[in-house]
């Protein structure tokens, strides 16, 4: 079972060569699963486009 989670918004806030790039998006649900997602455990987590 994917336990889904769907916050008011995230933010993800990146750092690079002392420049802080910062993107806010309200339309996401967080899936949260126990075991691994395959078999070799090669994946970390899932990310979606739209």
């Amino acid at each position: 079972m994917l336990l889904g989670i769907r916050p008011q918004y995230i933010e993800i806030i990146k750092e690079d060569e002392g420049e802080i790039e910062r993107k806010r998006d309200e339309n996401i649900i967080i899936g949260i699963y126990n075991k691994s997602l395959t078999k070799r455990g090669e994946y970390k987590a899932l990310v979606g486009t739209a």
